[in-house]
């Protein structure tokens, strides 16, 4: 049967407890999650076994077997083809010890599952605390004068706050090193909108992307506009390890935003629209 695809536009918030969802049920796709909740709400069954790693072939060997046992121990006889009771029977015995052999197996997947989500949730929130005491540290305000002792304890020289701050990096030095700030990772300065005029008069690309501004290091936006174009795939997990962590965070923001998409038929991403600095 030729398959059809469904292409549709969700709030960030919605796809997030999506991704969410997804991955305590153990898919690593929220597409494959979401054809799995259409699937079940229209009452079509059969994809249970495959998505839990269970083919058809290791069904019909488990099958096989415990046929062979119940022969050998004269449990049940071979009968002429077309007797329904020997069969309807046989059938019932064997769904009742593959479902016992299978039922541990998908319960550990589904414990193994939960708890690789709740670490990744972890993992993710422990980053943002991380990215946040670095801003603050950025952000905070100059120390007044310090005393520095000279000449064996005779005379002091005063490092003035303007000297301090020389040698602090400055905003746009900072955005060179990590690439890319998104605006909830400052939330807590009092002008925001200072920061990013700042960054953008001193080089950056600020675009406005899923209701909030964006800063880029402009190289660092041809080097994510060129590994993009060669990511062959849609799976997130592959996106993470092929892109790298920054280019990751960028890309999954873009994606959220609806502004790429996965192109099925070349197998590649591409630009929905072009985003334009603000």
């Amino acid at each position: 049967m030729a398959e059809r695809v469904i292409a549709i536009k969700l709030p960030a918030d919605v796809y997030r407890e999506l991704e969410r969802r997804a991955r305590r049920r153990g898919y690593s796709m929220v597409s494959d999650y979401v054809r799995h909740l259409i699937l079940a709400d229209l009452g079509y069954s059969g994809e249970g076994e495959a998505a839990r790693g269970v083919s058809e072939e290791a069904i019909r060997r488990i099958i096989s077997e415990e046929l062979r046992k119940l022969v050998e121990k004269g449990e049940i006889r071979v009968e002429p083809i077309g007797s329904e009771e020997v069969a309807e029977h046989i059938m019932r015995r064997l769904e009742r010890r593959i479902q016992d052999m299978i039922n541990p197996w998908t319960a550990k997947v589904d414990s193994l599952s939960s708890k690789l989500a709740e670490l990744v949730e972890r993992l993710e929130a422990l980053e943002e605390k991380v990215n946040e005491l670095e801003h603050r540290r950025e952000a905070a305000p100059p120390q007044p004068p310090i005393q520095r002792e000279r000449g064996g304890g005779h005379g002091y020289q005063a490092v003035s706050g303007q000297e301090r701050r020389a040698r602090r990096r400055s905003a746009i030095e900072r955005l060179r090193e990590q690439g890319v700030v998104f605006e909830h990772d400052v939330q807590w300065l009092r002008d925001r909108n200072a920061f990013f005029e700042r960054l953008r008069r001193e080089g950056a690309l600020v675009f406005e992307i899923g209701g909030e501004r964006v800063a880029v290091d402009p190289e660092f936006w041809e080097r994510f506009r060129e590994k993009l174009a060669e990511l062959p795939t849609a799976n997130d997990e592959e996106a993470r390890f092929l892109l790298g962590k920054q280019h990751y965070d960028l890309f999954r923001k873009l994606k959220e935003a609806g502004v790429i998409y996965f192109d099925a038929g070349e197998k590649r991403w591409k630009f929905a629209e072009e985003p334009k600095p603000v």
